[in-house]
């Protein structure tokens, strides 16, 4: 067997520590200078071997244990490893270096706290100290002009000033022509351009570079017309195609154990497929673009889902590995970003309204 030094390490000082974080892994532990010697010094694969030759200290026993538990902590990765293996479509794949990475990878499968425990964190900050203003008022300055009423017979802000996140869902179903507004509101193409190399796709938002970087699935538990499961929606076509997997979690399984959501009749997921993005611009601002572009179609959905008097609640927060194995998203540049819930919005008992 061959190994070699983690190539997607981020080594930071911590008090009398070299703390090491792989953010492909999310593993955290601590270097001693030993280690430090041994990942310096395999820098490309050696027999494991020569690898525990390399360690300075210790009996034969010890190294081979100590070898072990860097591989177990993905340290050091072994040559043919499913660590290797995605190390090494991250190297081939990855083009927005180390800091857009460290921010992408290790918000995946993170651990969320329950609304309860949230609210019982705010209260205890409010205790000790009160929430910042959550806007300004314009009383500091002496040149003041009052502008028109913006809702006075304007239809188009008269329906967004109506959009709300209700979590609360009557158990009724969708219809499908609900479901196919809201899809091709947020993604539907509606035309094409060219620049100097390829045709480019024109969207219901706009799109960084027109390199279209998202894709949407639906995953359906109650929507008229259509099996339950997950869909795959193509924008050009404006179609539904069904996924072939089986697997059939609660709604909440994937998206972080937000019970509320199993109540929802469809929930839509916006994948990013970065390799689209990244192809054009190799500055990594552009994946802050990506992100700000899943907003404006989820707010293009939700005003599409408010036309009809439905909620569409978003949310950010996954279970990346199983929605991305429902989804057969198996890429490193793939990736889930942003979801909407679509539901007729009931009684909240809990008072909970959403912006």
């Amino acid at each position: 067997m061959r190994v070699r030094g983690s190539q997607t390490l981020v080594l930071s000082p911590q008090g009398d520590e070299i703390v090491a974080f792989n953010f492909l892994s999310k593993s955290v532990f601590c270097c001693t200078p030993n280690t430090l010697h041994l990942l310096q010094s395999l820098d490309d694969w050696r027999d494991v071997d020569e690898a525990i030759e390399l360690l300075q200290d210790g009996s034969a026993v010890a190294k081979q244990q100590q070898i072990n538990e860097m591989i177990q902590a993905t340290a050091i990765v072994a040559e043919n490893s499913d660590q290797a293996a995605a190390e090494s479509e991250f190297l081939k794949s990855w083009d927005w270096g180390i800091p857009a990475a460290l921010m992408h990878f290790s918000l995946k499968d993170c651990a969320f706290l329950s609304i309860e425990e949230v609210e019982e964190l705010q209260q205890e900050k409010a205790a000790k100290t009160p929430s910042p203003k959550l806007y300004e008022l314009n009383d500091t300055y002496n040149d003041i002009h009052q502008l028109p009423n913006a809702l006075i017979d304007n239809d188009l802000l008269q329906l967004m000033a109506r959009r709300r996140t209700v979590r609360a869902s009557l158990p009724h179903a969708l219809t499908l022509q609900e479901l196919s507004d809201c899809l091709f509101a947020g993604m539907g193409i509606t035309g094409q351009t060219r620049n100097c190399v390829c045709d480019l796709p024109l969207s219901m938002t706009p799109s960084g570079g027109a390199r279209n970087p998202f894709e949407a699935y639906v995953y359906v538990k109650s929507v008229d017309g259509l099996e339950p499961g997950f869909y795959h929606y193509s924008a050009l076509e404006h179609s539904l195609g069904r996924l072939p997997t089986n697997q059939t979690p609660k709604p909440s399984e994937l998206l972080a154990g937000q019970d509320w959501a199993d109540d929802k009749p469809c929930v839509i997921f916006l994948a990013a497929m970065l390799e689209r993005t990244m192809w054009k611009y190799l500055d990594p601002n552009a994946y802050r673009g990506v992100l700000i572009e899943a907003g404006h179609i989820g707010q293009n959905i939700m005003l599409s889902a408010t036309k009809h008097g439905l909620s569409a609640c978003p949310t950010a927060a996954f279970c990346h590995s199983l929605l991305h194995s429902c989804l057969g998203l198996t890429s490193t540049t793939q990736c889930a970003m942003y979801s909407l819930t679509l539901g007729r919005p009931g009684e909240d008992k809990t008072n909970r309204i959403f912006q």
